[in-house]
């Protein structure tokens, strides 16, 4: 696996995402308490989970692309970019009704930016089994 720029902004996007999270307003913090998400308490912590996370996905992706046929890499990139399109969904519907709205513009926003990332290191993975594969195997 060699270095492409796209792994900065990954980095860069990570690293936004761990703050955004950490910083709720009052009552994301009185959430954070209540439900126990002790891996975005503060910054370090959730800048190792959200690391772990981008870094799971492009280790998942590249290996998808390197080990399986073209057409198999295409359905299973496809299958994740369909499953982080869902968690988007998800948490776009779920922080914009009930008490979750409260929780600070900051939060809100984090919690939507990391399965924004994952959609798109699964759209360049797509992207690259496109441009380089031969689709007629």
């Amino acid at each position: 696996m060699r270095f492409r720029t796209h792994y900065l902004l990954y980095l860069v996007l990570a690293v936004t995402d761990a703050w955004l999270l950490s910083h709720p307003n009052l009552i994301g913090r009185v959430g954070i308490w209540l439900y126990r998400y002790s891996y975005i308490k503060n910054f370090p912590r959730a800048l190792f989970f959200v690391l772990l996370a981008v870094v799971f996905s492009i280790l998942m992706s590249e290996l998808i692309k390197k080990f399986f046929p073209v057409r198999t890499a295409v359905l299973l990139l496809a299958l994740l970019l369909v499953i982080a399109s869902m968690a988007f969904m998800n948490v776009f519907i779920q922080f914009s009704s009930g008490t979750y709205q409260f929780t600070g513009k900051a939060f809100i926003w984090g919690a939507h930016l990391l399965p924004f990332i994952l959609i798109l290191i699964f759209i360049q993975s797509l992207y690259e089994v496109f441009r380089t594969g031969k689709l007629d195997q």
